[in-house]
């Protein structure tokens, strides 16, 4: 039998890790948006209204946690922030590297000193977006 020549084997292991590249493509396509930190709007079809009723019912039938019959829960807490609030603080902590820091793989670890200078990023952003907001106010 003939032994083929070089260049054959070249083209044969070319096309061979051609064909394993293209089944292997599709795994590098991306996270499929397993984790990722952006944020997706999400359309409501709820009030804030209703959503805040129904919470505020549904505390008043929700198990104590432990607690005796006799103290009484306290009333609901219900966010005052709206939707363009929300949107516009997620801006901030995306752009502030914050995002990345904490779905990275240390996560949320304040000791590291590039997650600290992504929070403190965060929180002058936060203030100068404040300030912005309230023009008479100053910063300290």
């Amino acid at each position: 039998m003939k032994k083929p020549s070089s260049t054959a084997r070249l083209l044969a292991a070319t096309a061979v890790a051609a064909l394993l590249g293209a089944a292997a493509a599709p795994s590098f396509a991306g996270n499929y948006a397993e984790g990722d930190p952006r944020p997706v709007p999400l359309a409501s079809s709820t009030t804030r209204a209703a959503v805040t009723a129904d919470a505020q019912q549904w505390l008043k039938a929700a198990p104590t946690q432990g607690y005796t019959d006799n103290i009484a829960q306290a009333p609901a807490a219900v966010s005052t922030n709206t939707r363009a609030a929300v949107a516009a603080d997620t801006r901030l902590w995306l752009q502030s590297g914050l995002a990345a820091k904490q779905n990275g793989e240390a996560g949320a670890d304040a000791t590291r000193p590039g997650y600290r200078q992504a929070a403190a990023d965060y929180q002058n952003r936060q203030a100068a977006a404040q300030a912005q907001a309230q023009p008479g106010t100053t910063l300290r």
